[in-house]
């Protein structure tokens, strides 16, 4: 039985269940299951040890909502095609898996085609399984720190069991794994970029997010990244997206020094802006997931202007075209 799911404010707006006008309306629907993780990640709300309200993850808020009150919103966003992915949150609580296990099941019977993601703790291979079968279209990995000076000191866990993990998984379903890196916790450009690329190796789906100090944590002081930093992991990122090689990079000091891109069409579409979009799975676009409204968005969750992708240039300190 699912008795609460958490549901993002936006999402929320999308099905009609507040009043809010957000200025982009996500694409995505987000649910959470699970509050209060056994984990203690120093950058996360939910994580042991944080302060944080019991209803956050990052800088959103996840308001309890029962099934009975979601489905008909659910499957009315779902076939008007406001609703294209539905994304599953699952915190590491007891009772967690079972019930997002349950809600993946109920939203099969509302759409057999609706893209579905879960994300979870890569723990174990033999788990993310289990939402495969119970009807996940992927299942997200996150490996969050990019950095194996700094992983077990963030997360608490082993840099190599996650990778290997990820890896198993991607080999034995491929094209249906994800994971996500958050840039800001410490890492060089140089240790993100080559993790992208490792992961990208294995043909995992990468996401990038940037640090976001939530309050009650215990890196609520530690400042978000520079954006000039982000802009150059981004373009880094979405050169690998494409086909591009590591060769194409050049560090200095761990810093991004310089990006060759030999593509003329990859050329445009970054000169288009298309790098400083939202990255991971498709119409994931998490409106305000990083930033507050009135900033500059580390992620743009809209096709950008042409005088804010040659701002987001300017911002990389790198020349491109």
């Amino acid at each position: 039985m699912i008795e609460k799911i958490g549901v993002s404010y936006g999402t929320l707006t999308v099905l009609g269940l507040n009043n809010a006008k957000p200025l982009v309306r996500p694409a995505t629907a987000h649910f959470m299951l699970g509050e209060n993780c056994i984990y203690s990640c120093k950058f996360c709300a939910q994580g042991r040890g944080s302060h944080s309200a019991p209803h956050m993850l990052s800088r959103v808020t996840w308001p309890q909502v029962s099934w009975d009150r979601l489905a008909m919103p659910l499957a009315q966003g779902i076939a008007s095609g406001e609703v294209r992915r539905v994304c599953l949150q699952v915190v590491e609580a007891p009772g967690a898996v079972p019930a997002a296990l349950a809600l993946i099941r109920q939203i099969r019977k509302i759409s057999g085609r609706i893209p579905i993601s879960v994300c979870i703790t890569p723990t174990s291979v033999s788990r993310a399984g289990l939402f495969l079968e119970a009807g996940a279209s992927r299942v997200g990995l996150p490996v969050d720190v990019a950095s194996v000076r700094l992983h077990e000191q963030i997360k608490g866990r082993s840099f190599q069991d996650a990778w290997a993990v990820l890896r198993k998984a991607s080999q034995l379903w491929p094209g249906r794994v994800s994971t996500h890196f958050i840039a800001g916790l410490g890492e060089t450009e140089e240790e993100m970029v080559r993790c992208i690329a490792k992961a990208r190796d294995l043909g995992v789906t990468v996401a990038l997010f940037a640090f976001t100090p939530v309050k009650g944590t215990p890196m609520e002081d530690v400042l978000a990244p520079d954006i000039g930093v982000y802009r150059r992991i981004q373009l880094a990122a979405y050169c690998l997206s494409r086909g591009g090689s590591l060769d194409w990079i050049e560090f200095e000091a761990g810093r991004i020094a310089r990006i060759s891109i030999p593509n003329p069409e990859l050329l445009r579409e970054i000169l288009e802006g298309r790098a400083f979009e939202t990255s991971g799975c498709s119409d994931c676009n998490r409106p305000y997931y990083n930033e507050r409204p009135g900033q500059v968005p580390m992620n743009y969750p809209r096709p950008l202007t042409a005088e804010e992708a040659r701002n987001c240039l300017l911002e990389s300190q790198l020349s491109i075209g």
